[in-house]
């Protein structure tokens, strides 16, 4: 399950603290958590760069997980439209 939402221009620690709380919720309910700041990509950097390798992470995945205010990410949303013309589950 691949976990979207805002990451750039918000506060990277609290935005990785908020991918790693969701990661941690999700692999208790049972799923394999995706989280995008795992792709081993230094954080910051060039948001194409990190579009392109996250895009590949999803398009791996059975489905997409939404966090919490993603539309106010224009990744979060490029995300949910790849994922769902893909069709992966959405949560």
């Amino acid at each position: 399950m691949y976990i979207s939402g805002a990451i750039a221009h918000y506060d990277m620690a609290e935005r990785k603290a908020t991918f790693a709380a969701a990661a941690r919720k999700l692999s208790e309910e049972g799923y394999f958590p995706v989280n995008p700041f795992d792709n081993g990509l230094p954080q910051p950097g060039d948001w194409r760069e990190h579009m392109r390798v996250d895009i590949g992470m999803l398009v791996e995945c059975d489905c997409i997980y939404m966090l919490k205010d993603w539309w106010l990410s224009k990744g979060a949303k490029l995300e949910l439209d790849v994922a769902s013309s893909c069709g992966l589950e959405v949560m």
